[in-house]
């Protein structure tokens, strides 16, 4: 290199943000009607299907809130990241089964805060707060039995609705790497 720092764009942190916000409030709502299943699996997958398509299928949403185009290298470790996490819920799924929901839906939700991880790199530093404060979460949630879940599952997302409220915020970002 010519002695310059590198710097990383991340071009999609308010689209990510609009999505963080989004699925926080699914998850505090299907968590509230949820009852004897903890989270509703109906509203959780219909909503989580639904917004997908509304903020990163439809071109809308990108155009406006989007700088750019991640790079090669964050779109795969994008990819990588969600891979990782429908392999290791369907892991989980199949090992603790439907004896334990409240056990599954945080193991569940401790998976969903690892994969935060690898969205580091095409998001920043916010999602390694992100995926902390989500795995302590429902680490804590496994632990303390006689807490009721819908306190877990409320904390969990709201922590996604204030980050993606601050990434929302964001203007154009570029960092440096760890």
């Amino acid at each position: 290199m010519d002695g310059r720092k590198r710097h990383i764009e991340y071009n999609n942190q308010r689209v990510v943000g609009v999505w963080l916000v989004y699925i926080g409030v699914i998850i505090i709502f299907s968590a509230i009607i949820g009852g004897d299943l903890f989270i509703q699996p109906f509203i959780m997958g219909f909503g989580y299907f639904i917004g997908y398509f509304l903020i990163f299928g439809l071109p809308y949403v990108n155009r406006k809130l989007s700088y750019g185009k991640n790079s090669k290298f964050q779109d795969k470790m994008d990819n990588y990241s969600i891979i990782f996490t429908i392999i290791l819920c369907t892991v989980i799924g199949l090992v603790i089964g439907i004896d334990d929901l409240r056990f599954l839906w945080l193991c569940i939700l401790v998976v969903i805060g690892i994969h935060f991880f690898g969205f580091y790199f095409s998001q920043g530093k916010l999602m390694l707060i992100l995926g902390i404060l989500t795995i302590v979460n429902s680490l804590v949630g496994i632990f303390l039995l006689s807490v009721p879940f819908l306190l877990f599952a409320a904390i969990d997302g709201s922590i996604k609705v204030i980050i993606g409220v601050n990434m929302l915020c964001m203007r154009r970002q570029l960092n440096s790497p760890l």
